[in-house]
């Protein structure tokens, strides 16, 4: 396989809530039943069939919508990259150092499929705020994960603030999260939704 944005998009929703599964050969990625569909069906669906030429499997199971791909080279290939299998993966998953090095400019994409998988939007509805103040946030057990998203992000002249005690990344403010959208962007409609809710002009016109 070739190593292009939309591949990298793909990687960054695997590292964001997908897994590798060796022995079946198999690779699933699982989000919320409700909040995530139309975004597997619409989004994740007809990349994977651009992508790989594959029909991926979408259900729901044990409470999430699931969606697998059974594909023995995928598999291989992810592996080759540095993507960890099997237990213990979100704890020890980073970006592949291949997409840092030989295509750095890809990195954003990846980023943008881990927001979109694992990522948030939220508001701090506090009286001292004129508006509702949104953040954007990445949570995750992982801190080298963490750490080169917010070295590629501080590349990208975002301003990401860490929360050590919390093992989150933040983007603070309307124009934190409007150079996200621009630089980044998002393709979840669960995040688009969510913020179009309180600042629809920046998704309907972020330039």
């Amino acid at each position: 396989m070739r190593i292009k944005p939309e591949t990298c998009e793909l990687i960054g929703a695997i590292i964001g809530d997908g897994n590798i599964y060796y022995k079946g050969n198999y690779v699933e990625i699982a989000g919320h039943p409700v909040l995530d569909e139309f975004y597997y069906n619409s989004f994740l669906k007809p990349l994977i069939i651009s992508e790989l030429g594959y029909y991926p499997k979408i259900r729901e199971r044990y409470g999430a919508i699931r969606l697998r791909i059974d594909n023995k080279e995928f598999v291989l290939w992810l592996i080759g990259l540095g993507i960890p299998a099997g237990h213990g993966k979100f704890a020890k998953v980073v970006i592949p150092k291949k997409i840092l090095v030989q295509f750095p400019d890809y990195s954003k994409y990846t980023i943008r499929g881990i927001f979109d998988t694992d990522g948030s939007v939220y508001y701090d509805k506090r009286k001292i705020y004129r508006k509702p103040y949104i953040r954007i946030e990445f949570h995750m057990d992982n801190r080298r994960l963490l750490n080169q998203i917010s070295g590629i992000l501080h590349q990208l002249k975002l301003k990401p603030r860490p929360c050590k005690r919390k093992n989150s990344l933040y983007l603070n403010g309307y124009d934190e999260v409007k150079k996200f959208i621009i630089t980044i962007g998002i393709s979840n409609i669960r995040h688009i939704n969510r913020i179009r809710k309180q600042y629809p002009e920046l998704i309907d016109s972020p330039r």
